[in-house]
């Protein structure tokens, strides 16, 4: 019986041996390539441009073609009336109407985003709105 009790305790030392550290009898490790992390902001949007059509701000800018990993423009406007996100969220367009235009002087900022969120710089251009549709434009 001492035989068989050996051999029981000798194969679950095995089993439990097998167990911990597994069936590989390649025991390196796996080599993984580093990934890279895009921390470059795209291009800054350059033909920004702006008119007045029947009281309405029209705004043009060019399309980023340097960068092929565009999720698109934001857009803000800064005036004494306070700053305010018009386009928030990256959008994939190069023109955007504004029909509530603050009377005083108003600057137009237009940036780049990536996928990675990575944002440029910010092109702008001034909107001076008197009232009514008297307005000129200045660019930055």
């Amino acid at each position: 019986m001492t035989r068989n009790n050996k051999i029981i305790t000798l194969m679950l030392i095995a089993l439990v041996s097998l167990v911990a550290v597994g069936c590989s009898d390649d025991s390196s490790p796996v080599a993984t390539a580093p990934v890279a992390v895009d921390t470059a902001p795209p291009a800054v949007p350059t033909g920004l441009a702006v008119d007045n059509i029947d009281g309405v701000a029209v705004l043009t800018w060019d399309r980023n073609t340097t960068d092929s990993d565009m999720a698109g423009y934001v857009l803000t406007r800064e005036s004494d009336a306070g700053s305010i996100e018009l386009i928030a969220s990256p959008t994939l367009i190069q023109s955007y109407q504004d029909s509530n235009v603050p009377v005083g002087t108003n600057v137009y900022y237009v940036y780049s985003v990536d996928t990675t969120g990575n944002q440029s710089a910010g092109s702008s251009i001034d909107l001076v709105n008197a009232g009514s549709h008297d307005r000129e434009m200045h660019l930055n």
